[in-house]
């Protein structure tokens, strides 16, 4: 009996030790917090823009590390944050389209788990976080079927335990914007793109997206104020960026660098153990997929990168730079399109695999009744007041696209066919194909019958719904190209 009773003994104080060396372990494990807008460029004054003013995220750049060449999988919200709930593509998961019904959302792959799944089992708790002053949307949009991954939905009930990761979203520069006249940007200091008819309205809609990027900015300055507050500063890493690009025509929802470019900004305490090729006050010109965040965030807490995940780290010692960054869009909505794209540091290529019309056509209910550019153009396009630039929007979408992004960066002169750019064309095409293949590209299959349906009865309530909104839209920029001087 004594010798049992030694032995449970034993194992109870080594079971402690263990449990005190975790304990210990868990303390020395920074905090992570994702603080993610919506629908955001890199239109920050850090980043170049003389529009804005955001000095809360310029601090956070000035002090972390600014990433200027970092993209997301897919420029629309829903597959970009499949893939970053995942480190895995959409397209690879099968979860490549934008608004299944809740039947058809396929189940996550045997063996793929979330993020904070993940970080769970390294001691974290976790949330999606509704309640930083007032902050937070709560939103994941996760296109497969999986139970919550989150512990906590308050920042209070979150701070608790630590170490924690949580995702903080950020919705303001998601249509609809700010009202013209609260607007604290002046529609005269806007510069449109090229491709864009410069009109009021178009300024005015330009205007109000960059003031809900100054309010965003805003509401970053307070949840940094809600971490000093719990006396989380030193041990807590924040990272910054957007689920795409802004939510404009030829943005949002498209292959170009207006739909896929994003702001991300990595902040690490000093006193923290930093990665070796963490760099404090710089900036960075590296490709970067978002699913290398999901890899990097979790090599941060602990936890060695999957054999399923297809994002690479990116500041661990020993992570290799990207040569190529691959993006992907297909049904968005009632618009049935797909298209495939590779950029490198100077070129992009686009296949656009469907090709249901033109930029312009390719708008869904929703657009037509909160974007007046889809009206502008129109309109102007039936009076023949468009220049070759902006006729490209409203011309049917070729089948491939190239471009030079260093000479050309709003992607408008299609090199497809230019004998001088043949090896180009060669060299990103054939890489393409072979990353459709090695990432077993689910988007490239036939839909099933049920969910093409899923779609057309999609388009046709949306259509329903929307038809007054869109009415009023048109209405309204007719008003405004009427009253041009």
């Amino acid at each position: 009996m004594k010798v049992m009773k030694l032995g449970k003994n034993i194992a109870l104080l080594l079971l402690a030790g263990l449990c005190q060396s975790h304990a210990q372990s868990n303390e020395k494990k920074p905090n992570i917090v994702w603080i993610v807008a919506e629908d955001m460029s890199p239109d920050l004054a850090c980043y170049g823009s003389k529009v804005v003013k955001t000095p809360y995220i310029d601090k956070l750049a000035s002090k972390g590390m600014k990433f200027t060449q970092a993209h997301v999988t897919a420029p629309a919200c829903s597959p970009s944050r499949t893939s970053l709930a995942t480190g895995v593509f959409q397209t690879t998961l099968g979860a490549h389209h934008m608004r299944y019904s809740k039947e058809l959302k396929p189940k996550l792959l045997e063996g793929i788990r979330t993020l904070p799944d993940l970080l769970q089992q390294e001691g974290y708790n976790t949330g999606n976080v509704r309640s930083v002053k007032g902050l937070g949307t709560g939103k994941d949009d996760w296109q497969f079927k999986a139970p919550s991954s989150w512990d906590a939905k308050k920042w209070d009930e979150l701070t608790k335990k630590q170490p924690f990761f949580c995702q903080i979203n950020l919705g303001n520069t998601h249509r609809a914007f700010s009202k013209y006249s609260n607007s604290k940007i002046k529609e005269s200091n806007i510069t449109l793109p090229p491709y864009y008819p410069n009109t009021r309205i178009l300024r005015e809609d330009w205007a109000c997206y960059l003031n809900d990027v100054q309010k965003v900015d805003s509401q970053v300055g307070k949840i940094l104020q809600a971490i000093k507050e719990k006396g989380l500063s030193e041990n807590t890493i924040v990272v910054f960026l957007s689920d795409h690009g802004r939510p404009m025509l030829r943005g949002k929802n498209w292959l170009y660098d207006s739909g896929t470019r994003i702001p991300l900004i990595v902040y690490i305490p000093k006193n923290l153990d930093q990665p070796a090729l963490y760099s404090a006050s710089t900036s960075s010109e590296q490709l970067l997929s978002t699913i290398d965040l999901v890899a990097e965030t979790a090599s941060i807490a602990g936890v060695k990168t999957p054999e399923w995940m297809q994002g690479r780290t990116f500041l661990t010692k020993g992570s290799k730079a990207r040569e190529y960054i691959f993006t992907a869009i297909d049904r968005v909505g009632g618009v049935d399109t797909r298209s495939r794209a590779i950029r490198s540091k100077k070129f992009k290529y686009i296949h656009n695999l469907k090709r249901p019309g033109s930029v312009m056509s390719c708008s869904t209910a929703y657009r037509k009744s909160n974007h007046p550019a889809y009206h502008v153009l129109n309109l102007l396009d039936q009076k023949g007041e468009l220049n070759a630039l902006q006729k490209q929007l409203v011309t049917r979408m070729p089948a491939e696209e190239l471009y030079d992004l260093v000479n050309d960066p709003f992607e408008t002169n299609n090199l497809i066919g230019k004998d001088d750019y043949k090896q180009v064309y060669n060299e990103l095409q054939g890489e393409l194909q072979k990353w459709l293949k090695t990432s077993k590209d689910k988007g490239l299959s036939e839909d099933s019958r049920q969910l093409k349906q899923h779609f057309i009865n999609y388009k046709k309530s949306t259509d329903k719904l929307k038809k007054a909104a869109v009415e009023h839209m048109e209405n309204k920029v007719k008003k405004s190209l009427e009253s041009r001087k």
